[in-house]
């Protein structure tokens, strides 16, 4: 008896902790509609201005590999519609909470993934791409 109600309790917390993750976090009173994240370098660039748009819907981006310039300082704005999504890239310290924005310029070169940084509900592992800066 003691073992099914641990069980029971368990799935229950689960349950409540996954709901609140997939909540729509741009209904807070937050009134900051932009995070800014910069590189470590932050040395003058020589590349263009980019910006992206990324869409999070149904467990996926929208933009499965992302190409930039060496040298570009980019832009990435995460729009999430379906619930609290994020946007991380951790080689360039880039972490995105929700339906904001964060810059930071692409100083090295190579392939680098990106992923939802807040636990989304069952398609969470699925929620990455590649960012690749040539």
């Amino acid at each position: 008896m003691k073992k099914k109600l641990l069980i029971l309790f368990i799935t229950s917390l689960l349950s409540v902790v996954m709901l609140s993750a997939c909540s729509d976090s741009s209904k807070t009173s937050d009134k900051s509609s932009t995070t800014t994240t910069k590189s470590a370098d932050t040395s003058a660039t020589t590349g263009k201005t980019v910006e992206i748009k990324v869409m999070a819907k149904d467990f996926e981006y929208d933009k499965k590999v992302i190409r930039v310039k060496k040298g570009d300082k980019v832009k990435i704005t995460l729009q999430s519609d379906d619930g609290g999504h994020g946007f991380a890239i951790p080689d360039y310290n880039v972490d995105i909470q929700g339906n904001k924005s964060a810059e930071f310029t692409a100083d090295k070169a190579g392939t680098f993934e990106y992923h939802c940084s807040i636990v989304c509900g069952a398609g969470h592992p699925n929620m990455k791409g590649k960012l690749i800066v040539e």
